[in-house]
């Protein structure tokens, strides 16, 4: 019964002082605050991050043709010119890694098409990308209505595609769009399946965006548009032979990814003198963003600790300066029989339920805050369970070591002395 009546009279003293209360209170408000929304922030970065990494394919490893420095330079010189920009890999690249590097299980190659996707007459922002039957099992997205491309569709380079979820929903919207015809480019293509939204891979661009994708055969490519494929404007055409803008190797299970990765550069840089291959690896890529991520965390303990230190001592000067006010009070509390305890009780209840009180109208601030910004950003906000709870206990704590000095001191003033001041 003891604990509640020094809490109902540290509430009471507090009542009492409203204003003076709330300003003690600001620094812990918005140190928590701050803290649990830059939490939940972080929160909805690092999933989105990591699940970018992992529908890469933990156990894949990742060879991009990338666009030599040499060819950046020569477009900036002839931009006003029609040319012809050769680099990346070749289908015969991949036959040399795959005879060359017995741990590789599957290679998936993935062509960009430059042509435009028709639905009715209307064109779309829809990506074509080429690629084999072998994608749905090592990318691990599977078709949710109809198929994926077979070995047949590959050997007669049959005119079927399939659509990603973002793109059959513009494409075909009210309806169902297995069994439609999509014109590409200027070839007609049967729809045979549906791939189910999967969500960004990789850092950008349009491979890493499977959602709004249109797939080919691999083989129909080639049959259908050729090497060479043109980009035009303004009578300016940019030709580009590129056989091969990715591929996903799978490596046997149990097998390391580091020295693969490391072979496949090797031969890659034999065979490419210009450097236009990059090699990933998606689990580095985890490993790397994990440690980051420990940092961070490092980080913003930092910046909590600094955000309730400054709130603490704002609570240790007010709870001094309220003291100065009481010392009549602690005075005639002494006379009539209080002991030091009971004033250190009394203070230290004050301290720690103003600051009780800080962190949980903090915690409210910072989750406002954080469905705020997340509204506006079109994100879902994602909480760490703790955050909430360990935000007010930590504010509790603060307010309990910090009101330690100033309830030392009432405990600590001679009871004549205090009621002598006027």
């Amino acid at each position: 019964m003891a604990q509640f009546k020094v809490i109902g009279e540290a509430w009471q003293n507090l009542c009492l002082h409203k204003t003076r209360s709330l300003l003690a209170a600001l620094g812990i408000i918005f140190g928590v605050a701050s803290v649990i929304c830059m939490l939940s922030i972080s929160e909805v970065a690092r999933r989105d991050v990591i699940g970018r990494i992992e529908r890469m394919g933990l156990n894949n490893l990742i060879l991009d043709s990338v666009k030599p420095e040499r060819l950046r330079k020569q477009e900036q010189h002839r931009s006003n010119d029609s040319w012809i920009a050769r680099y990346g890999m070749t289908r015969f690249d991949l036959e040399v890694l795959q005879d060359n590097i017995t741990e590789i299980e599957t290679i998936v190659p993935m062509r960009i098409m430059l042509s435009d996707v028709y639905a009715n007459l209307h064109a779309s922002d829809i990506n074509v990308v080429a690629t084999t039957r072998d994608y749905p099992r090592v990318m691990e997205h599977e078709p949710i209505e109809g198929r994926f491309l077979t070995a047949v569709d590959e050997a007669n380079a049959s005119a079927v595609c399939v659509l990603g979820s973002d793109a059959a929903r513009k494409l075909f919207p009210l309806s169902s769009a297995v069994n439609e015809v999509v014109k590409i480019g200027g070839t007609h293509f049967t729809v045979i399946g549906i791939m189910p939204r999967k969500g960004q891979t990789g850092s950008g661009g349009i491979l890493s965006n499977p959602d709004n994708t249109a797939y080919i055969p691999f083989a129909t490519s080639f049959a259908r548009f050729g090497k060479l494929q043109i980009r035009g404007g303004e009578g300016v055409s940019e030709a580009t032979e590129l056989e091969v803008n990715r591929a996903v190797l799978r490596v046997k299970r149990g097998k390391p990814l580091s020295p693969i990765a490391q072979a496949a550069h090797n031969l890659m840089v034999k065979r490419h003198k210009q450097d236009d291959v990059a090699v990933t690896i998606p689990f580095a890529l985890l490993n790397e963003h994990k440690k980051a991520e420990r940092i961070f965390r490092w980080v913003m303990g930092s910046l909590a600790a600094i955000s309730l230190l400054v709130g603490g001592i704002g609570i240790m000067n007010i709870m001094l300066a309220n003291m100065a006010e009481r010392r009549q009070e602690i005075g005639l509390r002494r006379a009539l029989g209080a002991t030091r305890s009971d004033i250190v009780l009394l203070f230290m209840g004050e301290s720690a339920l103003l600051c009780l009180l800080g962190g949980a109208f903090g915690v409210a601030m910072g989750a406002f805050l954080a469905v705020a910004v997340g509204s506006l950003a079109q994100w879902t906000v994602v909480f760490q369970p703790l955050s909430f709870p360990l935000g007010i206990v930590v504010s509790m704590l603060t307010g309990l070591i910090f009101g330690t000095v100033p309830a030392v001191h009432a405990a600590r003033l001679d009871p004549v002395l205090a009621l002598r001041v006027e």
